[in-house]
Protein backbone atom coordinates (compact mmCIF):
# COMPACT_ATOMS: atom_id res chain seq x y z
CA UNK A 1 0.00 0.00 0.00
CA UNK A 2 1.20 3.38 -0.98
CA UNK A 3 1.44 6.48 1.43
CA UNK A 4 0.37 9.80 -0.35
CA UNK A 5 2.31 12.15 0.32
CA UNK A 6 0.22 14.77 2.69
CA UNK A 7 -0.52 11.06 4.66
CA UNK A 8 3.26 10.52 5.18
CA UNK A 9 3.88 14.23 5.69
CA UNK A 10 1.29 14.25 8.89
CA UNK A 11 2.43 10.64 9.85
CA UNK A 12 6.21 12.14 10.31
CA UNK A 13 5.54 14.88 11.90
CA UNK A 14 4.00 13.89 14.87
CA UNK A 15 7.42 12.48 16.01
CA UNK A 16 9.15 15.18 14.90
CA UNK A 17 6.82 17.98 17.04
CA UNK A 18 7.48 15.57 19.94
CA UNK A 19 11.46 15.48 19.86
CA UNK A 20 10.97 19.50 19.44
CA UNK A 21 8.87 19.72 22.73
CA UNK A 22 11.39 17.34 24.38
CA UNK A 23 14.18 19.61 23.66
CA UNK A 24 12.24 22.98 25.28
CA UNK A 25 12.44 21.37 28.41
CA UNK A 26 14.83 22.04 31.00
CA UNK A 27 17.48 18.94 32.30
CA UNK A 28 15.68 17.27 35.12
CA UNK A 29 18.57 18.56 37.48
CA UNK A 30 18.98 22.05 36.32
CA UNK A 31 18.23 25.17 38.08
CA UNK A 32 14.95 25.84 36.51
CA UNK A 33 13.15 22.39 37.51
CA UNK A 34 14.74 23.54 41.35
CA UNK A 35 13.01 26.77 40.95
CA UNK A 36 9.53 26.83 39.95
CA UNK A 37 7.63 30.52 40.43
CA UNK A 38 5.80 31.06 43.32
CA UNK A 39 5.82 30.58 47.12
CA UNK A 40 7.25 27.29 46.66
CA UNK A 41 9.09 27.02 50.28
CA UNK A 42 8.01 24.80 53.10
CA UNK A 43 8.39 25.39 56.61
CA UNK A 44 9.65 22.17 59.69
CA UNK A 45 9.50 22.14 63.29
CA UNK A 46 13.28 21.46 64.80
CA UNK A 47 13.74 20.09 68.23
CA UNK A 48 16.89 20.30 70.25
CA UNK A 49 19.50 19.34 68.79
CA UNK A 50 18.86 22.17 66.45
CA UNK A 51 20.12 20.70 62.87
CA UNK A 52 19.96 21.70 58.97
CA UNK A 53 17.92 18.68 58.01
CA UNK A 54 14.31 19.02 56.54
CA UNK A 55 13.57 16.74 59.01
CA UNK A 56 9.60 17.77 60.89
CA UNK A 57 9.55 16.78 64.37
CA UNK A 58 5.85 17.14 65.93
CA UNK A 59 7.15 16.59 69.64
CA UNK A 60 9.72 19.38 71.17
CA UNK A 61 10.45 20.77 74.38
CA UNK A 62 9.37 24.44 75.00
CA UNK A 63 12.86 25.86 73.14
CA UNK A 64 12.56 24.97 69.34
CA UNK A 65 13.34 25.96 65.95
CA UNK A 66 11.37 26.69 62.97
CA UNK A 67 13.01 25.95 59.89
CA UNK A 68 12.40 27.50 56.19
CA UNK A 69 12.96 26.03 53.10
CA UNK A 70 13.18 26.42 49.20
CA UNK A 71 11.85 29.99 49.57
CA UNK A 72 12.37 32.69 46.65
CA UNK A 73 14.98 34.89 46.96
CA UNK A 74 14.30 38.64 47.02
CA UNK A 75 13.29 40.77 49.43
CA UNK A 76 10.44 38.40 50.91
CA UNK A 77 9.93 38.27 54.70
CA UNK A 78 7.54 36.00 56.13
CA UNK A 79 5.08 36.69 59.08
CA UNK A 80 5.18 33.79 61.92
CA UNK A 81 2.24 33.31 64.77
CA UNK A 82 1.79 30.77 66.85
CA UNK A 83 -1.90 29.91 68.68
CA UNK A 84 -2.62 27.44 71.08
CA UNK A 85 -4.95 24.71 69.67
CA UNK A 86 -7.66 22.11 70.79
CA UNK A 87 -7.48 20.88 73.37
CA UNK A 88 -5.17 23.49 74.89
CA UNK A 89 -7.19 26.10 73.91
CA UNK A 90 -7.73 28.94 71.15
CA UNK A 91 -5.59 32.24 71.61
CA UNK A 92 -2.57 33.61 70.08
CA UNK A 93 0.56 33.10 71.98
CA UNK A 94 3.14 35.15 69.92
CA UNK A 95 1.39 37.81 67.97
CA UNK A 96 3.82 38.14 64.97
CA UNK A 97 7.23 37.66 64.31
CA UNK A 98 9.28 38.80 60.84
CA UNK A 99 11.75 36.37 59.57
CA UNK A 100 14.09 37.35 56.30
CA UNK A 101 13.38 33.87 54.02
CA UNK A 102 14.70 35.69 50.80
CA UNK A 103 18.42 35.10 51.00
CA UNK A 104 18.36 32.87 47.65
CA UNK A 105 16.91 31.06 44.71
CA UNK A 106 14.52 28.46 45.64
CA UNK A 107 16.46 25.30 45.78
CA UNK A 108 13.73 22.95 46.67
CA UNK A 109 13.05 21.00 49.77
CA UNK A 110 16.75 20.99 51.39
CA UNK A 111 17.50 24.63 50.62
CA UNK A 112 17.59 26.32 54.49
CA UNK A 113 16.82 29.47 53.76
CA UNK A 114 15.85 30.75 57.30
CA UNK A 115 15.71 29.48 60.86
CA UNK A 116 14.90 30.82 64.23
CA UNK A 117 14.63 29.91 67.42
CA UNK A 118 11.57 29.98 69.51
CA UNK A 119 11.04 29.40 73.42
CA UNK A 120 6.92 29.59 74.28
CA UNK A 121 7.46 28.80 78.12
CA UNK A 122 6.53 32.09 79.14
CA UNK A 123 3.60 32.41 76.67
CA UNK A 124 2.18 28.90 77.96
CA UNK A 125 2.62 29.56 81.59
CA UNK A 126 -1.57 30.27 82.01
CA UNK A 127 -2.46 27.19 79.70
CA UNK A 128 -2.99 23.59 80.90
CA UNK A 129 -1.16 21.23 78.95
CA UNK A 130 -2.46 17.60 78.04
CA UNK A 131 -1.04 14.83 80.71
CA UNK A 132 0.27 12.95 77.85
CA UNK A 133 1.67 15.06 74.78
CA UNK A 134 2.05 19.08 76.07
CA UNK A 135 0.64 22.02 74.68
CA UNK A 136 -0.87 21.50 71.40
CA UNK A 137 0.50 24.81 68.79
CA UNK A 138 -0.17 25.93 65.74
CA UNK A 139 2.33 27.87 63.82
CA UNK A 140 0.73 30.52 60.46
CA UNK A 141 3.45 31.52 58.36
CA UNK A 142 2.52 33.83 55.67
CA UNK A 143 4.42 34.75 53.00
CA UNK A 144 3.27 37.10 50.33
CA UNK A 145 4.52 36.85 46.44
CA UNK A 146 3.12 33.26 45.55
CA UNK A 147 1.44 31.81 42.81
CA UNK A 148 -1.34 29.83 44.59
CA UNK A 149 -1.32 29.58 48.79
CA UNK A 150 0.74 32.35 50.70
CA UNK A 151 0.12 30.79 54.20
CA UNK A 152 1.79 27.53 55.97
CA UNK A 153 0.27 25.63 58.59
CA UNK A 154 2.32 23.24 61.36
CA UNK A 155 0.40 21.85 64.02
CA UNK A 156 2.55 20.11 66.86
CA UNK A 157 3.19 20.00 70.43
CA UNK A 158 5.09 21.50 73.08
CA UNK A 159 5.96 18.95 76.11
CA UNK A 160 5.92 20.30 79.39
CA UNK A 161 8.17 23.10 80.30
CA UNK A 162 8.32 22.04 83.72
CA UNK A 163 6.26 24.53 85.50
CA UNK A 164 5.05 23.26 88.97
CA UNK A 165 1.61 21.69 89.30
Amino acid sequence: MKILSSQRSRFLSVPVLAVCAALMLPPVGSAMAADPPGNNGTIKIDGRPFDTHPDNQPHVGCAFQLDFYGYDQGNFYADVRFTVHPPTGQAVVLRTDRVFVGEDAAGGGTDLDAARTYNLSSALRSFTPHPKQGYHIKVEVTAPHSIGADTKYKVFWVESCGYPS
